[in-house]
């Protein structure tokens, strides 16, 4: 007996050697089909047993099995898939999309893709496709009606010109409300400059600066909405983040593609002006009057189309190459683009040339590295706009004189007096910028531990810019008549540092964790010099040595900011039915005072996924009717610091000389003041959303409501002058911005050879200033004034109760009940004060993408709509003050309703309206210049064509596509400008921004893109 026992022990403990023999360490990666990036949170499991790991942030696993076992990838999004173990001991795989997309994965903090069904916050995702289907060179613009609750506006139809970008409103009265960009996890600079070279935006708008990137490069955008989303990039993100991911190398075969792009443009719409009254002043003709109040034009005599000559058909064209390939261990992907733009104007283009190469090898099965560097050199030249000095001045011409004879005999301009003519101001007055500019990462990814990553990322932004302006000798310009010149040289750089611990553990088969440590240092620095000088000695000569010494200036600016972060972001779920996150951020900032300058804030959000929780309950069989449903909440908390420099009071250029001891320099009185006791704001956001799915995913429905508020406002604004300084920077007030966003998806038609689907965006916000500091009722924007005859009309303004996007005019003066007051030769007053006469804000906007697909042939539309929103025609109001507005056609009498001020008796006076009082008091006031900017437009129609593959093979191609896109061919608008979406003075103004006023800008364009596309 004891020996059959013995017999037995020994052969069970054969057995487990030999078992122990067959049981291996298996490493691999898993990646996307699609795409060739690395899947994190895949689950890799032993087919029949309960042991399973998931992979790393870069896809990586490694799990024991035996010979003959089945391991099992399963992830969010894909179709599983079944791999048996053999002799190799790296198992590499590829996971492809679930056609029915349950769910996607976005990109979030820090690189790091996260399936969305387990994100507690609202987040939307733009792929390449659609980016490179709205054929924009400005990458702002190609989000334009794709997202909910994201605005966005032109400057003008320039080449080159910037573009605005709000998410969900604003939480700044005056500070910066414009997202974070974030390319391949490091922030870039998407500043647009207020002035240059001494010119306003409203007079010269610059280009903001994504419009350096090279939107083929780009392989999806994820645009985080809401504080709890883009918290952990820190408080520079307090306005929400866009999150780009370039395309990346993919292992095997190697691929090249190109592509082209021919664009034709044209006007799309120009103001109405009238024909009726010839150039002269009070009604007597006068052939070098700038106004056009001469006489009536007779019959026979000439009319001319001024402003329509003036504009040609722009065309541009892109060429675009890149290369990809690589094996297991190392891929690499390099691409070069050429943008070059000719505009409606001449001697206005924009040109872009971007190189790239992006690259990473894994050294060990642990260690990987990896880089990327994007070099981009543009050149803008552009002209003056903004003022009757502009180009646009030809609105302003009167229609009995030919513009396009802009020069004497002598070679010296013809123009009329106070402004030039635009054909002269193209050609002596250019404006041009230069940019070269580098970004550039690299990473190192550790993997000491199966359940732990580490991951360190140093990328830095630096772009140099030449900026210059010339006004040619012989301009109208008060001061610059001998000519003038403006050159700016800067230097930009923003160096980040991040540093991620990552650790991952399941317990028990059901309970997930994740949990990521880092810390995070940004720098940015700036440096510029800015030199001007006035009067030409060489008339025909345009360079700084022309000018004499004396009417030289130069001033150097320098800025430095720097941001110290630390920061862990927990998750936890149980059996990818409920998700948990708490994040958390601690920030040190350099540009508020000592003992305020760490400030921490948190956020917390959940996913809860109650249509597989009714699965697990047996209460749903099937995907048949009700196929998901998913329940989120999020609350969070997210600072913002003060700009550079505004804790102590400026000193001016020039230094004290009055004094009987001059030393020192002056205050800058035009300057802010300096506030040394400034505090971060803060805001405070809640969000709740659901996603509901039904027919087998075939209808998607996505709604978020939210609600933020942004308190102890760090703002820059007029104080009274018995405070002792004019500008001033303050802490107080608050701003609630809260609305609804939906995103609708329908699949009204699958078949194997046609398909539809229809994406529909949804957005209503409304932005309150519930409280402002001391007795203030508003805050108004010095960057967003318009003027008539010198006069200020209107500007941006935020008001106490009231929207953050008003607009602050001039108005008719009038008693309680309404009624006009006027003055004793019956005329109406202009009101002492300004008032509120209209919100910038929309309604709501949406935006409605149908696709069609047949075989090979697709066709993808987009309609933007907007619904409300005031807009300020200050190109009508300078139209009138000139005499080209069809509102001055009426120049015969008027008794005015209302009552003489002096006396408190109704009106019978018959009053003249002529040249002054068009000039005088009509243009002086801004009411009647407030309009209605709703629209319904056509964004973009392509229709395209893929070769069938068998076609193309026979000459060595592996994808030929042809396509053919039309550009804002359609808009409705009861607007009477050129376009209801504008930004009068750019991207750069803060708080709430110069969108919503039209003042004599380039107008927007129509047009049609011709596009080929090949591989092989």
């Amino acid at each position: 007996m004891k020996k059959n026992l013995l017999l037995l022990f020994i052969s069970v403990l054969l057995l487990s050697f030999h078992t122990m023999a067959q049981e291996k360490t298996i490493n691999g990666k898993v990646t996307s089909a699609e795409d060739g990036l690395p899947l994190p949170g895949v689950t890799v499991k032993i087919k029949g047993t309960p042991s399973g790991v998931m992979t790393s942030k870069n896809g990586n696993y490694s799990i024991k099995a035996r010979t003959g076992q089945i391991l099992v990838f399963s992830f969010i999004g894909s179709i599983n898939q079944e791999q048996v173990i053999g002799a190799a001991t790296t198992l590499n795989i590829s996971l492809k999309q679930d056609s029915k997309g349950l769910n996607e994965v976005a990109v979030t903090a820090f690189g790091v893709k996260q399936q969305v069904r387990g994100l507690g916050y609202a987040t939307q995702n733009v792929k390449a496709k659609e980016i490179v289907e709205s054929n924009q060179a400005n990458i702002v613009n190609a989000l334009q009606g794709k997202v909910a609750g994201v605005q966005i506006n032109n400057s003008s139809g320039a080449p080159g010109s910037s573009a605005s970008i709000n998410i969900r409103g604003g939480s700044s009265l005056s500070g910066n409300n414009q997202p974070l960009f974030i390319v391949d996890g490091i922030p870039i600079d998407n500043s647009t400059p207020v002035s240059q070279g001494g010119l306003v935006a409203s007079v010269a708008p610059a280009s903001n600066r994504a419009i350096d990137i090279n939107p083929e490069d780009i392989e999806s955008i994820t645009v985080l909405k809401g504080p709890a989303a883009a918290g952990l990039y820190g408080l520079r993100a307090a306005s929400g983040a866009i999150v780009i991911t370039t395309k990346k190398g993919v292992s095997g075969a190697g691929k090249i593609t190109y592509s082209n792009n021919f664009s034709f443009d044209q006007i799309n719409k120009l103001p109405a002006y009238q024909s009726v009254f010839k150039q002269g002043e009070q009604g007597v003709s006068n052939a070098v009057a700038t106004g056009s109040w001469g006489s009536l034009l007779n019959p026979g005599d000439p009319v001319y189309n001024n402003l329509g000559n003036f504009f040609k058909n722009g065309f541009s064209q892109t060429h675009d190459v890149s290369a990809s390939g690589g094996n297991e261990k190392t891929t690499v992907y390099a691409s070069a683009g050429l943008l070059d733009q000719k505009g409606i104007v001449e001697n206005t283009s924009f040109t872009r040339k971007s190189f790239r190469i992006s690259g990473d090898t894994r050294i060990s099965d642990r260690l990987k590295v990896g880089g990327t560097i994007n070099y981009v050199e543009s050149n803008r030249k552009y002209v003056l706009q903004g003022s009757g000095n502009g180009v646009m001045g030809g609105a302003l011409w009167p229609t009995s004189d030919d513009m396009r004879n802009y020069l004497n005999t002598d070679g010296s301009q013809r123009t009329l007096t106070g402004i030039d003519n635009p054909y002269w101001s193209r050609n002596y007055k250019p404006v041009t910028d230069k940019v070269n500019r580098v970004i550039a990462n690299g990473n190192i990814v550790y993997d000491p531990f199966p359940f732990m990553n580490v991951t360190y990322r140093l990328g830095t932004d630096f772009y140099n810019e030449k900026f210059k302006s010339i006004r040619g000798a012989g301009t109208t310009v008060v001061g610059e008549e001998k000519g003038a010149i403006a050159e700016v040289a800067s230097n930009n750089q923003i160096t980040t540092s991040t540093l991620l611990v990552t650790g991952k553990k399941t317990f028990w088969n059901d309970f997930n964790t994740n949990l990521t440590l880092g810390h995070n240092l940004e720098s940015n620095s700036y440096e510029g010099v800015t030199t001007t000088g006035l009067g030409f000695i060489d008339p025909t000569f345009t360079s700084l040595n022309n000018t004499l010494p004396t009417s030289r200036t130069s001033i150097i600016n320098t800025s430095k900011r720097r941001i110290t972060g630390l920061f862990g972001d927990l998750n936890l779920d149980y059996k990818n039915l409920v998700y948990l996150n708490v994040r958390g951020r601690n920030d040190w900032s350099s540009t508020v005072r000592k003992d305020a300058r760490s400030f921490f804030y948190p956020a917390v959000s959940t996913s809860i996924l109650f249509s597989e929780i009714l699965k697990e309950m047996g209460i749903k069989s099937d995907d048949k009717t009700f196929s998901f449903g998913k329940f989120r909440a999020s609350w969070a908390r997210v600072g913002k610091d003060a700009p550079p420099y505004v804790l102590a009071t400026t000193l001016g250029t020039t230094t004290n000389s009055s004094t009987i001891n001059p030393r020192g320099f002056i205050i800058n009185s035009g300057a802010y003041y300096g506030n040394p006791l400034l505090e971060p704001e803060f805001t405070n956001s809640f969000e709740l959303g659901m996603d509901i799915r039904f027919f087998k995913n075939r209808i998607g429905l996505d709604v978020t409501y939210y609600n933020s508020t942004s308190d102890n406002q760090i703002l820059a604004t007029r104080t009274p002058p018995s405070s002792g300084a004019f500008l001033a920077y303050l802490n107080g007030g608050s701003i609630n911005s809260r609305g609804v966003e939906a995103i609708l998806n329908i699949q009204p038609i699958v078949h194997q050879d046609f398909k539809w689907s229809v994406d529909i965006n949804f957005a209503k916000n409304k932005s309150i200033v519930k409280s402002l500091p001391g007795e203030l009722d508003r805050i108004e924007l010095s960057d967003a004034w318009v003027a008539a005859g010198g006069a200020n009309v209107a500007q941006a303004a935020a008001f106490l109760n009231g929207s953050l996007f008003g607009i602050n005019g001039m108005v008719w003066k009038t008693n309680s009940s309404g009624k006009l007051l006027l003055d004793n030769n019956g005329y109406p007053q202009i009101a002492p004060a300004l008032s509120v006469i209209g919100d910038r804000n929309p309604d709501f906007t949406a935006g409605i993408t149908n696709t069609f697909t047949y075989k090979n042939l697709s066709l993808s539309f987009m309609i933007d709509i907007r619904r409300g929103g005031d807009i300020f025609n200050n190109t009508e109001n300078a139209m009138v003050y000139s005499g080209t507005s069809k509102k001055t056609i009426d120049r015969g009498t008027k008794v005015f309703d209302g009552i003489i001020e002096s006396t408190g008796l109704p009106n019978t006076k018959s009053v003249k309206l002529d040249q002054n009082y068009y000039q005088s008091l009509y243009a002086k006031q801004g009411y009647d210049f407030v309009e209605d900017g709703s629209w319904y437009r056509l964004r973009y129609a392509t229709v395209s064509y893929n070769f069938p593959k068998p076609m193309i093979k026979k000459i060595g191609l592996s994808n030929l596509q042809v396509s053919l896109t039309g550009r804002n061919l359609i808009l409705i608008t009861k607007y009477s400008g050129v376009d209801p979406e504008v930004s009068g003075s750019g991207a750069g103004v803060s708080g709430s921004g110069s969108f919503g006023f039209d003042n004599l800008g380039i107008p927007a364009t129509k047009g049609f893109d011709l596009g080929l596309r090949l591989s092989f």
